[in-house]
């Protein structure tokens, strides 16, 4: 079965960390919409990666086992984790288009230029 990374990349600023939000397991079942032929998609435990404001272009999120599907597009919904630079943590969804912005504990605090991309893993 093939696998694929989902690597991602977005602007920080004045967050040190975003991440998935614990207990975020992915286990999906699909049927092919053209000829009804399922498919299983399950991400692998252990591969997970949290961006930082020094590492925040093309990182390794989730690894996925792929039957009979493979991904293409990716959509940041459900719940992230954000820690600021002075370690506030805020849940939010990134659902939006848009992003995040506000302002917290008096900064400016900002996650934009979402992109998300499969590519296979070799690992």
């Amino acid at each position: 079965m093939p696998k694929v990374m989902l690597v991602v990349s977005a602007r920080l600023n004045n967050v040190a960390l975003l991440q998935r939000q614990d207990g975020n397991n992915i286990n999906y079942f699909f049927k092919c919409g053209g000829c009804e032929r399922p498919g299983h998609i399950t991400m692998i435990p252990g591969h997970e990666a949290p961006l930082s404001e020094d590492n925040s272009e093309e990182v390794g999120l989730m690894v996925f086992d792929c039957d009979g599907l493979l991904p293409t597009d990716y959509g940041f919904n459900g719940g992230w984790l954000a820690t600021t630079m002075l370690g506030t943590k805020i849940y939010i969804d990134l659902g939006s288009h848009e992003g995040f912005k506000d302002v917290i504990d008096g900064m400016e605090v900002s996650i934009t230029d979402l992109k998300g991309k499969f590519v296979p893993f070799r690992g």
